[in-house]
């Protein structure tokens, strides 16, 4: 065999193997993203479902507080003005805690209302807007993860700062 035959079968090879190598890579990427990409997914799904659990449970209690407040009035005596007042401060409480936002879209209105309550209790200001149609171009898990992550973010750079300076503006449109 020649010189420059056995040059050109190692090169052969070698090109052979470095292509076989990153196909290899590439398959093996593909696959653990593929794997964390399931596993991010089903944990978004499972916190979706608890969001939208806990906020379908607000709904319900809001909606029985009302109407045990309404039949305690219709049963008061009309001489009773102290318990007629402690009635009438709990509505209105109620109503103050019921200015959440409402988009439209359950998912949307269940991150917001609950990552947001969440920064309220650090002690971060917020100035919130939000215009979401029925019809967003994402899925449930993706828009839970994006909201999410947004305003997990926003909150731990907040917390990083004084309180006073803590301030969020969230500001949401689609139309």
């Amino acid at each position: 065999m020649s010189n420059s035959l056995i040059i050109i079968i190692v090169i052969s090879a070698l090109a052979f193997a470095i292509a076989l190598f990153f196909l290899l890579r590439r398959l093996f990427y593909r696959l653990v993203d593929k794997r964390i990409a399931e596993f991010q997914s089903d944990l978004i799904a499972k916190q979706t479902a608890e969001i939208q659990n806990v906020y379908r449970q607000m709904q319900e209690w809001r909606h029985d507080y009302r109407n045990h407040i309404q039949n305690m009035k219709n049963r008061l005596d009309s001489d009773n003005g102290e318990l007629e007042q402690y009635l009438d401060d709990l509505a209105d409480d109620l109503t103050q805690a019921d200015t959440s936002i409402k988009t439209g879209n359950v998912m949307a209105d269940a991150v917001l209302n609950s990552k947001l309550s969440v920064a309220e209790q650090k002690g971060i200001r917020l100035n919130v807007k939000a215009h979401i149609p029925n019809g967003v171009a994402l899925t449930d898990v993706e828009l839970c993860s994006i909201l999410g992550n947004l305003l997990d973010n926003a909150m731990e750079a907040c917390e990083k700062l004084p309180v006073d300076a803590r301030f969020i503006r969230v500001y949401i449109d689609k139309f």
